[in-house]
């Protein structure tokens, strides 16, 4: 007869032990992605340079006489 007291607090203790691992997870996957956003934009903007020194040299050579 005890048993039957002790066991649904159990599972409930249970489901929230789980239920706190799991949102914690969660949140350092956010906080990860996060992350590499911050990073990707970093490189993204580091590249843009690059771009612009591609299209001067694109532009250079469609202006450029090929007889």
């Amino acid at each position: 007869m005890q048993a039957a007291w002790i066991a649904p607090p159990a599972v409930l203790v249970a489901g929230a032990v789980a239920a706190v691992v799991l949102v914690r997870r969660i949140a350092d996957a956010v906080s990860e992605l996060a992350t590499s956003g911050r990073r990707f934009r970093q490189v993204e903007d580091a590249m843009i340079p690059i771009r612009v020194e591609t299209r001067r040299l694109r532009t250079s050579l469609d202006d450029f006489d090929r007889r």
